[in-house]
């Protein structure tokens, strides 16, 4: 099943980029502080309201966020799941993570 997956990406050291990566973030202060840390990040966040689930990224240089719109806190779980196997984070591995969590009967 097509899924609609959307892919927003900044470097660390580009603030201009920085603010418009973390803008429509919630909890975007936090995501900043924890960034600025220079560290690898691996964190999620899901919206109820929107039912959008958020998975980021950051190898302490960069950072990624893949959004998966219409789908359930539990599927954004299952997702999560996935991704925990995922040795190389780009948009194709993030969406064959997808399908694999979301699509396996198919």
């Amino acid at each position: 099943m097509d899924r609609i997956i959307s892919e927003s990406h900044a470097k660390l050291n580009d603030e201009a980029q920085l603010a418009l990566f973390l803008a429509p973030l919630p909890d975007a202060d936090n995501l900043e502080s924890l960034l600025m840390q220079r560290k690898v990040v691996s964190t999620r966040d899901y919206e109820d309201d929107a039912m959008i689930a958020r998975f980021v990224r950051s190898n302490g240089t960069a950072v990624v966020c893949y959004a998966v719109q219409g789908i359930t806190i539990d599927e954004a779980e299952m997702i999560a799941a996935q991704c925990e196997l995922l040795g190389d984070w780009n948009i194709d591995s993030f969406a064959q993570a997808v399908h694999i969590a979301l699509d396996a009967e198919i």
